[in-house]
């Protein structure tokens, strides 16, 4: 007989179980690490409903969604308080939603896969709607593709084979869960992100947001060596042109689609000071000190990039991460969905 206490962790919400006013205050604990919730139901007959049930696999939580229809937002401050860095992947079976991702339009209908970037902004307003979610660590993802930075909204559309097939991959890992094991998980989890990433290199292809060929393995490897040497004082583009034996043309021509070189390595600083921000405790580095680790000048002009990439000041988002640290009664308290969503964050530099 296998042993129970070796099977994944599950979390549940069942609306019909619940009054509504209940039912509405599981769903915006639940969702809370991803989402603000408002507009709920609005305009539909009957009361709102919920149902949720997630899984534990390994590094990835994984779970199917129904619920009313309602208005999704993720802000600044959103984001800010949060602080988790993941990647969402979503199959909406049913209903779909319509909105703004980062700054571009995204429309999403039944049979897409969506992907979003919790480290972007996002306001959408959907239908009534069941869908499966897998929120993956950024790590697990980022390196494995040569444009990440463009996954936010991307959306494999229902009719694409790629699609259908990546989507009778979630209903099956669905069904399949609550019969894993956790020494199964990780070979799990390692096969989903093997075909994700296969599936969004296609759309991204297709889309032509890489280069292809040639070209996209070395913006690969590229992105990798910057990545590694984002706190080094002397990262800049020529010293990654003569690394790779590259004339600064050709360099900035391969980070034309991220904008170029420099401001490639300025994001990538910015995202990981703020998410050494998200970190800290009450003790932890001064904003100046933030600053000097990642090379992003003095306090003055780190806080105006931080403010512009971010919507808040470095200062404000440190307050508002210190709201979110919660004493360690709330900890206990908090849902389940929440506290894994803290505990497989990734760690700065991972």
């Amino acid at each position: 007989m296998r042993d129970k206490a070796q099977v994944v962790p599950s979390f549940g919400i069942q609306g019909e179980a619940m009054g509504a006013e209940a039912n509405i205050a599981a769903w915006r604990e639940a969702v809370a690490t991803l989402f603000e919730v408002d507009e709920l139901g609005a305009g539909e007959p009957g009361r709102f409903h919920a149902d949720l049930q997630s899984y534990v696999l390994g590094p990835l939580l994984f779970g199917r969604s129904r619920a009313s229809g309602q208005r999704f937002r993720r802000t600044a401050e959103t984001v800010a308080r949060s602080g988790v860095d993941h990647i969402v992947v979503q199959l909406y079976v049913s209903g779909g939603y319509e909105g703004v991702a980062g700054a571009a339009p995204i429309r999403v209908g039944p049979g897409d896969i969506c992907v979003l970037d919790l480290a972007q902004t996002l306001e959408t307003r959907a239908t009534a709607f069941e869908n499966f979610n897998l929120v993956i660590p950024r790590p697990m993802i980022d390196r494995r593709l040569p444009q990440p930075d463009a996954l936010h909204g991307l959306v494999l559309p229902a009719a694409s084979a790629l699609t259908q097939l990546l989507g009778r991959h979630f209903a099956a890992l669905f069904d399949c869960a609550p019969r894993l094991t956790l020494d199964q998980c990780q070979a799990v989890a390692d096969g989903a992100i093997a075909l994700i990433v296969a599936c969004l290199r296609g759309e991204l292809e297709r889309r032509d947001a890489v280069i292809g060929g040639a070209d996209d393995l070395s913006l690969l490897r590229i992105r990798q060596h910057i990545e590694a040497r984002l706190d080094a004082a002397d990262l800049s583009a020529e010293s990654v042109a003569g690394h790779f034996g590259l004339s600064r043309a050709s360099l900035y021509r391969l980070f034309s689609p991220l904008g170029g070189v420099a401001d490639y390595i300025r994001s990538r600083r910015l995202h990981r000071a703020f998410f050494d921000l998200a970190a800290a405790t009450s003790r932890g580095p001064r904003v100046s000190e933030v600053a000097r680790r990642w090379n992003l000048g003095s306090e003055a002009n780190f806080s105006r990039a931080f403010k512009a990439a971010y919507g808040v000041s470095p200062r404000a988002a440190r307050a508002l991460l210190s709201e979110r640290a919660p004493e360690d009664g709330a900890a206990a308290s908090a849902s389940p969905l929440t506290r894994w969503m803290r505990e497989i964050a990734p760690r700065v530099g991972a």
